[in-house]
């Protein structure tokens, strides 16, 4: 493994993507991108809060459900002659008031829940690989960058479902790498520690702080993906923890990089 750190980014003239833009690691990318120079479209449900981060970066606003393929169709016209795509959007598993939801780690997965994490965390990163690729594929140029996290490395035994999520991002931007990388198109992936957003609860905080977890900042986060768009390393995954240097995660080269023959 190796640590990166203090890029040299120039921006100017790139347009970014940034869905989930409207709070926590998406505004806070936003914001760092718009810094490097990017027009930014900030993409969210949240139309006032969402509306506020593209006026202060002075970028536009796309009212965008990732979870609906049909939604994406819609926004096609915005994501031609994009730069970088930052997948961000995502969910917990666990839904506030869930009446059928239990305190086990599976028994909170009620249906609705599923769909829901299952459409946000996989669906809109797959409808928004598969909306800006054809553009970037033709252009021979474009970076995907996609929000996994620690939870796709590794176990994360009081939400095996959002475990799940995340290890299905890292395994789609691994193979998105070796498909896309020589057509000039860079897919690489995120991996935070637990982050200061509004996805770590009161009480998933205080569970974190009496186990002596880090929660670190999304400042740090997108220290994290400006690394990723330096580097730019076809299906690579970029893992940061507490105060830990950011690090390219290879947890074997032999394997990792195998190409399966269909």
């Amino acid at each position: 493994m190796s640590s990166f750190e203090d890029p040299v980014v120039d921006l100017s003239g790139q347009t970014a993507l940034v869905t989930g833009g409207a709070s926590g690691i998406g505004m806070t990318v936003a914001r760092r991108l718009a810094a490097l120079g990017a027009r930014v479209v900030v993409a969210d449900i949240t139309d006032l809060a969402g509306q506020a981060v593209a006026d202060e970066v002075g970028g536009v606003y796309l009212h965008l459900d990732v979870s609906d393929p049909g939604a994406w169709s819609e926004a096609s016209a915005a994501l031609v002659d994009l730069d970088i795509a930052f997948l961000n959007a995502g969910v917990s598993t666990r839904i506030d008031g869930d009446a059928d939801a239990t305190e086990a780690p599976m028994g909170e997965v009620t249906e609705r829940a599923y769909r829901r994490i299952m459409g946000a965390n996989v669906d809109g990163v797959v409808y928004g690989a598969r909306a800006v690729l054809p553009a970037m594929v033709a252009r021979g140029s474009g970076h995907i960058v996609i929000t996994a996290s620690m939870a796709g490395l590794g176990a994360i035994p009081f939400d095996p479902i959002y475990g799940l999520t995340k290890h299905a991002v890292v395994g789609f931007t691994k193979s998105l790498g070796v498909t896309y990388g020589p057509a000039g198109v860079c897919t690489s992936a995120i991996c935070p520690g637990f982050a200061d957003t509004k996805i770590i609860s009161p009480d998933l905080a205080t569970m974190l702080e009496a186990l002596n977890v880090p929660i670190i900042s999304p400042e740090r986060v997108a220290d994290t993906v400006v690394a990723a768009l330096a580097a730019r390393e076809p299906g690579s995954l970029w893992a940061v923890w507490g105060d830990l240097p950011i690090t390219r995660y290879v947890p074997n080269p032999v394997f990792d990089n195998l190409e399966v023959p269909l």
